[in-house]
């Protein structure tokens, strides 16, 4: 009997041992369970979206207000040092002066077709030249009722330097252009062919 007794008393102990061992094995379990649920609802620091939003009436207003300026800086005047005298020109003025050095000889009628301007208008051009003493009229060698325009020293001098005047007037602007990436300059690239595609069906509209 006292051994059958013993017997009971350790199956009991026994038991109460394995269901110690299957709790400890369980809340191993659970713990692990509860890391890894942890670790799945973190969300890295680089998914996370910029809350700053782009202030498109202000890009718009910027974009208009620099092509404004651009169109500005084409139409003021340009000043050139040559022999020790300055002389301020307008892009007028520089359109006749440089068909005259590409064409000496060219009268005034020849002169405006070829800028696409009137005779008046190119008349104008030319009588500023002449004050400015950067060209020379003479009677034409073919027919002598006709005045033709050659360009004096001072003239070719200019003319000489008006094919680096644009880049020159325009180096700091084309610095920033030269500084783009290969991708950057694409994709300025196609956000302004849309936008100029966009302006042009809008005159088309009107």
């Amino acid at each position: 009997m006292k051994k059958e007794k013993k017997s009971k008393k350790l199956d009991i102990k026994e038991g109460k041992d394995s269901k110690k061992e299957t709790k400890k094995k369980n809340l191993n379990e659970e713990k692990k369970v509860g890391v890894i649920s942890k670790k799945s609802k973190s969300v890295p620091q680089d998914n996370i979206q910029p809350t700053a939003g782009v202030d498109y009436a202000v890009l718009k207003k910027l974009m208009i207000d620099s092509a404004v300026l651009y169109q500005n800086i084409l139409v003021l005047p340009q000043a050139f040092n040559v022999s020790n005298h300055s002389y301020s020109l307008f892009p007028s003025e520089l359109k006749a002066l440089d068909m005259i050095g590409h064409f000496s000889g060219i009268n005034l009628t020849q002169l405006a077709n070829k800028i696409g301007i009137s005779k008046s208008a190119i008349s104008k051009c030319t009588s500023k030249l002449l004050e400015k003493e950067l060209i020379k009229k003479e009677k034409s060698p073919i027919n002598v009722r006709e005045v033709v325009f050659t360009l004096s020293e001072d003239g070719q001098s200019i003319f000489s330097q008006l094919d680096h005047a644009h880049s020159d007037l325009f180096r700091p602007f084309n610095r920033v252009l030269e500084s783009l990436s290969i991708q950057e300059t694409n994709e300025l690239h196609h956000v302004f062919l849309d936008i100029h595609s966009r302006l042009e069906e809008i005159l088309d509209n009107l």
